[in-house]
C-alpha cells in the first residue's frame, strides 16, 4: 500500500531540478486533505567494489581486457543529459581495463548518443562524464545530419546510417541508463545506437512507427517489436561491450550490468523492475506525478506520466485530476523531430491514456506559448504552486485524497486491492 510520509503541516518534500540544482521542493496541502506518497522499492548506492566487480564479470562476453587487446581505435558511446546517472565511476573502471590491455589515451574517443536531442555543451559533459574525462579525451556530440556511415543494413525498408566515429572504431563500447521507456520498454542497450547514433531518416522511422501505435510499450522488452527490430540491426552492426546502469530515487548508481548488449540489458531490466515497483492501494482524487529525475525540460515532462501506462487498473477516481510537476531547468528543451515546426510535430490533442481526466502541469518558468505547443488546450499550466492549489480546491473544496509519486518516470505501479 501507499506509504504515508507527510510532514506535520500536511506537506511533502520532493526532489527537484535533476542535474542543475538537485534541490528540495516542499508542497503544502489543505489540512483536511489526506496525502500519501507512493514510493518505489528502491535500492542503496552501489559501492566502488560493486562497480569493479560488475565491470570485471561481464555477461556472455570475454573480459573487457581480452576484448580490447590489440585494438587501436576505441569509441565509448554514452547517453546524454536526459538520462539521470553520472557515469564517471563506471567510465573510469572501463578505462582502467582499456589501459591494462595496452590502449593509449589518444586512441579513445567519447561520443554522445543524443539522437534528435540537443547537443551537450562542455559543462554538461563534465556533469555527465566527469571533469577529468572531458579534460583528457575528445568528447563529441552525435550529429544525425552529418559525419555518418552507411551500415549496409535496413530497419524495415530504411537504410541505416550511424555515427562515423562509432562505425569505424575497432572497439565499440556502449554505456547507458536502464529506466522505463514508453517506446523501448526500458531505455539503453541497443537503443543507444538506434536511435542514439543514427541518421535522421532512421530516427524518423523509429519514432513515427511508435507514434502510429505499431511498435513499443513501457515495461515490455519481451514482446516489444520496437526493441526487437533495433536489437536485430544493432547486432549486425556490432557492439563489443555494453554497460547498463540503474539509478535509485536519488540518482545514485544502484545497479550495473555489463557484457552482451542484449543479455546484460535484460539482467539490468530484471533489477530495475524490482527496485522501481511502487505499491498503489486505491484510486485517489488527485495524483501528483513528479518528473524528477527527468525534469530538465518540458519535452521530457511527459515521462512523469509513465506509471499510468504500467497498469490497466485505474489509479484515479472518476472526477480526479492528474498533476505533473517539473522544474524544467532547461526550459522548453530541444528535439529535432518533435520540436515546433519539425517533421513529426503535431497539433496537441488529449492524451488517450488519461481517459478524459483533467491535467495540470506545474512548471515554473514555462510560458503559455511553450506549453500550448505540446499540451492540449484543455489542460492547464501553473507557474506557482498556489495556482495549482486554487484549481484543485475549486474542484475539491472539502476532503480530498492525494497520491504523490516522488519519482514518477521510474515508477512501475503494483496495484494492491
Amino acid at each position: 500500500m501507499s506509504e504515508k510520509t507527510v510532514l506535520s503541516d500536511n506537506s511533502v518534500i520532493l526532489k527537484w531540478g535533476a542535474w542543475y540544482e538537485d534541490s528540495a521542493l516542499e508542497l503544502t496541502f489543505p489540512p483536511q486533505w489526506d496525502i500519501h506518497t507512493v514510493n518505489i522499492s528502491d535500492s542503496c548506492e552501489l559501492k566502488d567494489i560493486g562497480i569493479e566487480d560488475a565491470v570485471s564479470t561481464p555477461i556472455d562476453t570475454q573480459s573487457l581486457d581480452s576484448i580490447a587487446f590489440g585494438k587501436k581505435n576505441v569509441v565509448i558511446a554514452v547517453e546524454d543529459m536526459t538520462r539521470p546517472v553520472r557515469l564517471e565511476k563506471v567510465l573510469q573502471s572501463i578505462l582502467k581495463r582499456l589501459y591494462r590491455a595496452g590502449i593509449q589515451k589518444d586512441w579513445i574517443t567519447f561520443v554522445i548518443c543524443n539522437g534528435a536531442h540537443a547537443p551537450m555543451p562542455r559543462k554538461e559533459m563534465e556533469l555527465k562524464l566527469g571533469k577529468s574525462i572531458v579534460q583528457d579525451f575528445m568528447a563529441l556530440n552525435h550529429n544525425p545530419y552529418d559525419n555518418l556511415s552507411d551500415t549496409g543494413h535496413l530497419l524495415g525498408t530504411t537504410p541505416v546510417k550511424i555515427n562515423r566515429h562509432f562505425f569505424e572504431a575497432d572497439l565499440r563500447i556502449l554505456v547507458g541508463t536502464i529506466i522505463p521507456h514508453g517506446f523501448a520498454g526500458f531505455s539503453s542497450g541497443a537503443k543507444l545506437v538506434i536511435p542514439g547514433l543514427a541518421d535522421m531518416p532512421t530516427l524518423e522511422r523509429t519514432h513515427k512507427y511508435v507514434m502510429m501505435g505499431f511498435r513499443g510499450g513501457v515495461n515490455d522488452v519481451e514482446t516489444n517489436k520496437f526493441r526487437s527490430e533495433i536489437e536485430t540491426v544493432v547486432e549486425k552492426i556490432g557492439v563489443d561491450f555494453f554497460a547498463g546502469v540503474i539509478p535509485n530515487s536519488k540518482r545514485e548508481l544502484a545497479g550495473l550490468f555489463t557484457g552482451d548488449t542484449v543479455k546484460a540489458h535484460r539482467k539490468g531490466v530484471e533489477f530495475a523492475r524490482k527496485i522501481y515497483t511502487a505499491k498503489f492501494s486505491k484510486p485517489a482524487d488527485v495524483v501528483i506525478l513528479n518528473a524528477y529525475p527527468k525534469d530538465s525540460e518540458l519535452l521530457q515532462a511527459d515521462t512523469a506520466l509513465t506509471p499510468l501506462k504500467t497498469t490497466k487498473i485505474p489509479i484515479i477516481k472518476e472526477k480526479g485530476v492528474f498533476v505533473v510537476i517539473s522544474k524544467c531547468s532547461n526550459g522548453f528543451g530541444h528535439h529535432s523531430l518533435f520540436g515546433p515546426g519539425m517533421r513529426l510535430a503535431r497539433k496537441p490533442i488529449k492524451r488517450r491514456y488519461l481517459n478524459g481526466h483533467d491535467l495540470i502541469v506545474f512548471a515554473p518558468g514555462i510560458n503559455k506559448k511553450e506549453f500550448e505547443t505540446l499540451y492540449w488546450s484543455g489542460y492547464k499550466l501553473a507557474n506557482d504552486w498556489s495556482e495549482v492549489l486554487a484549481l484543485l480546491t475549486e474542484r475539491f473544496p472539502g476532503q480530498c485524497d492525494v497520491a504523490v509519486l516522488p519519482c514518477a518516470p521510474l515508477q512501475l505501479l503494483d496495484i494492491q486491492p
